[in-house]
């Protein structure tokens, strides 16, 4: 037992040895043969087939008018805003469910999240200004990602081919397809630029680094919860503490300067969805407060309550759960899961949207750390084994010499170990990388009906029909300069403009309604409660039907209202939609 505690302890020692310096020193450059471009461009290839797929189908979507107000329709009117002069303006929000609302002019993006890189896509617009121009940007900075993802891991496994499967991991990460399906938001860009954080941070290039954590800080304010930890786990895991402090401060300074913006940029002084919080307390001081005087009920209510469980089941699925080998790395997520875990709105740990941008990073990082952690137990277990075995060995050897007399042979089992331990460390990688993949691929399959995987279970790609087409004809009948009060999947066809509102906001003020009958009726939550909006409309006498054809209604403020009657006979007709 005592020889037994010993080889432990030696073992834990250097352990803690390798994680504290010799796990995150200075990286060794590895050569480019072969194996290496060959491996490069197996993840250039399915970069460009990802690029190439997601560009098809969210711009399909937008053709096919599967795309929302909430927030594509958003981000693309506070861009071509901000070009036009009203810098950030927007007006879309959910009047019924939630707290976005303030006033009919409308209010400054930053009085619902600092989002300052959206300053950076505006020169894009003078080109195309179009909802598909941001849709696409998201899918062309989000499939660079790959790129990092295969440096690091390359890095550090040694290998050039078994970094190849963690590029795939990224791309195929439900999570990370999930951002990039719904709509465009400005954290989503986060999904690459913290992994070339992460990269640069780890080769220790200290200007790229600054560049991509200043890049990621920009695209929201949460992010910087994420980069004060990796500021915190640079001096702490590389020893480089001016470096990581310097992090850390940056982080503090520009969550100062952001609460400052919103402060000044909301009209009841912070963000106008800090609601969704304020169970806990109406400051981040209070909420903080209130956690650590009761961590027993909050960690029961939303961490093991059976949708959050589920929520942090769908965030590790993917990478076979390994991420949990790697808790050094995980915990860089904590802020953002917190603030996931904690909301009031079942969105954010529903696994869907965009909430879950900044974490895939840090999960793909803890993957490949767990995967090295899983290779240095195998080779600490092969040493002890053979250790164990040659002393047996041994043994038998000098008890057969005593009997015959001879001068004892020396098993050269040392020797062989040495040459067995890449063939046998190959072997464990194809096995726990295949067994990765195929987590991923089956994640992405059975994630939801909601997955862009064709070969996911309830798939759909977004077709454009009849319908569809029909919508264009009363587009192009409200003037552009109008201000327009309409239905979720219209709003992105119709927010280049000052005024847009998602019905029924708006209606009332608006110089146009345009409504589908048969379409997607958020914010109501029945269809009931929408042909009641509709019908108090059509019989307020304010507007007049100017155009009516197969479900859609478009009304003019102080038109005839002659076939107003129709048009709420029309709506009826589609009562079962609901």
């Amino acid at each position: 037992m005592n020889k037994i505690g010993k080889w432990l302890h030696l073992r834990l020692r250097r352990w803690r040895v390798a994680c504290g310096k010799e796990l995150y020193s200075p990286p060794e450059p590895l050569p480019r043969g072969r194996a290496f471009w060959l491996a490069l461009g197996l993840v250039v290839v399915a970069t460009l087939a990802y690029s190439i797929y997601f560009i098809i189908f969210v711009t399909s979507k937008q053709d096919a008018f599967v795309t929302n107000g909430e927030d594509l329709g958003i981000m693309d009117q506070a861009i071509w805003n901000t070009l036009h002069g009203a810098l950030l303006h927007q007006t879309i929000c959910n009047v019924l469910t939630d707290t976005n609302c303030y006033g009919l002019e409308g209010i400054n993006r930053f009085a619902i999240h600092y989002e300052p890189v959206l300053f950076l896509i505006v020169p894009l617009y003078i080109f195309w200004a179009d909802p598909k121009t941001l849709l696409i940007l998201q899918v062309l900075v989000v499939a660079t990602g790959a790129l990092p993802a295969f440096w690091l891991a390359r890095l550090r496994l040694r290998s050039d081919l078994a970094a190849v499967p963690f590029a795939l991991l990224y791309l195929l990460y439900p999570a990370q397809q999930y951002a990039v399906d719904y709509d465009f938001h400005a954290v989503t860009l986060t999904l690459s630029l913290l992994l070339f954080a992460l990269y640069f941070m780890y080769t220790r290039r200290n200007g790229w680094l600054l560049a991509f954590v200043i890049l990621a800080l920009a695209c929201k304010e949460e992010i910087a919860g994420v980069i004060a930890l990796l500021g915190l786990w640079i001096a702490v895991f590389q020893k480089r503490w001016r470096v990581g402090l310097i992090i850390f401060g940056l982080a503090l300074g520009w969550t100062a300067i952001g609460l400052l913006v919103v402060h000044y940029a909301s009209p009841v002084g912070h963000s106008l969805l800090a609601s969704r919080w304020s169970e806990y307390g109406d400051s981040p001081l209070e909420v903080a407060l209130t956690i650590l005087q009761h961590p027993l009920q909050v960690v029961r209510e939303h961490v093991l309550e059976a949708q959050h469980l589920l929520y942090l089941q769908k965030l590790l699925t993917p990478a076979g759960y390994l991420p949990l080998l790697a808790p050094w790395v995980l915990v860089l997520a904590s802020p953002t899961l917190a603030l996931n875990l904690l909301s009031s709105s079942p969105n954010m740990y529903s696994g869907r949207y965009q909430y879950n941008a900044e974490i895939v990073p840090i999960l793909i990082f803890a993957t490949i750390e767990a995967t090295v952690l899983l290779l240095w137990l195998l080779r600490q277990l092969v040493a002890w084994g053979s250790h164990q075995w040659e002393r047996l060995v041994r043994r038998g050897a000098l008890l057969a010499a005593e009997t015959i007399g001879e001068r004892p042979f020396v098993w050269p089992l040392r020797r062989v170990e040495w040459q067995l331990w890449p063939m046998l460390r190959a072997l464990f990688l194809l096995l726990l990388l295949s067994y990765v993949m195929l987590h991923a691929v089956k994640a992405t399959a059975r994630y939801d009906v909601y997955s862009a995987m064709p070969y996911a279970a309830g798939f759909i790609w977004p077709v454009q029909d009849a319908h569809d087409r029909l919508a264009y004809h009363f587009l192009q009948e409200i003037p552009p300069e109008a201000s327009v009060s309409t239905q979720t999947m219209l709003v992105p066809h119709l927010s280049e403009r000052r005024s847009i509102y998602l019905f029924p906001y708006g209606a009332g003020y608006a110089d146009y309604i345009l409504l589908n009958a048969p379409g997607y009726y958020y914010p109501f939550k029945t269809y009931a409660d929408y042909e009641l909006a509709v019908d108090a409309v059509l019989r307020g006498g304010e507007y007049g039907v100017i155009d009516m054809q197969d479900g859609y209604i478009l009304l003019k403020k102080g038109a005839p209202t002659a076939a107003n009657e129709q048009a709420a006979r029309m709506v009826a007709q589609y009562r079962h939609t609901d």
